[in-house]
């Protein structure tokens, strides 16, 4: 396997990161002198897509925070893969690993072209023993993640394949909405890791889907009777999601 370094297309190597610091997911509320001392330890670099951020088992040497792009999180097993979250602009990966230098769980691979700011995870560490702003933010990020998994873990058991496939295809269309018809951004072996299916099941699953009022067209997701497909799904067993507020945009 090539090494990360070869995956990446373009890298910027200036600390200049082109973005203003309120824009900066994480960062920007920090005080001034901690901001800039962790952007001085910090990167931008551009992910083609299917890139290796780091692999399972790995111990971190950087924080990820997303600055554009999805990213898969997922582990292999007997030659399957597993998706446990997709991270998506804003979002900070695994910021308890960073943390606690703790190796990661999951692997990560960019599922399109991604723009990733890496912060330099010794330096994070030792910012966030001092600076009760920074330590603030991280706890909110991982409380943020925490209901996030928690949610897909309820959805594991309280929902069919088919209805959770279904409430995730709304969601991403609920989230496009006013505008342009909603697209899946990623492949549907991709989709099917995400749902906790096997691909093989994933077309007759759409084909239950259709006769329920919500269709895929290529990649376009259509939705041409909301109160069947509603009705189908079931009525949403999770409080609203408050995970916005906590800095987490992860699918």
């Amino acid at each position: 396997m090539s090494s990360v370094a070869d995956q990446i297309s373009i890298v910027e190597r200036s600390n200049r990161l082109g973005c203003a610091p309120a824009d900066l997911p994480l960062l920007g509320d920090l005080p001034q002198p901690v901001r800039q001392r962790l952007i001085e330890a910090s990167r931008v670099e551009w992910f083609a897509p299917r890139a290796q951020l780091f692999g399972g088992a790995e111990m971190p040497s950087h924080l990820h925070i997303m600055l554009s792009g999805l990213v898969d999180l997922s582990c292999s097993y007997k030659a399957g893969e597993c998706t446990a979250l997709m991270m998506a602009a804003g979002d900070v990966f695994m910021p308890a690993a960073a943390l606690y230098a703790e190796p990661y769980l999951v692997s990560a691979h960019a599922l399109t072209p991604c723009r990733i700011l890496l912060v330099d995870a010794k330096a994070m560490r030792q910012e966030a023993r001092k600076c009760p702003e920074l330590a603030l933010a991280l706890a909110r990020v991982m409380a943020g993640q925490w209901r996030v998994a928690l949610k897909i873990i309820l959805d594991l058991k309280c929902r069919s394949p088919s209805q959770r496939l279904g409430a995730f295809l709304l969601r991403l269309h609920d989230a496009a909405q006013p505008g342009p018809p909603a697209e899946i951004p990623f492949s549907k072996r991709q989709l099917a890791s995400r749902i906790g299916m096997q691909p093989e099941t994933l077309s007759r699953t759409l084909q239950t889907l259709a006769a329920n009022g919500l269709y895929l067209r290529g990649r376009e997701i259509i939705v041409t009777n909301r109160a069947a497909i509603d009705e189908f799904c079931g009525p949403d067993p999770y409080p609203p999601a408050a995970e916005y507020e906590l800095g987490v945009h992860a699918l």
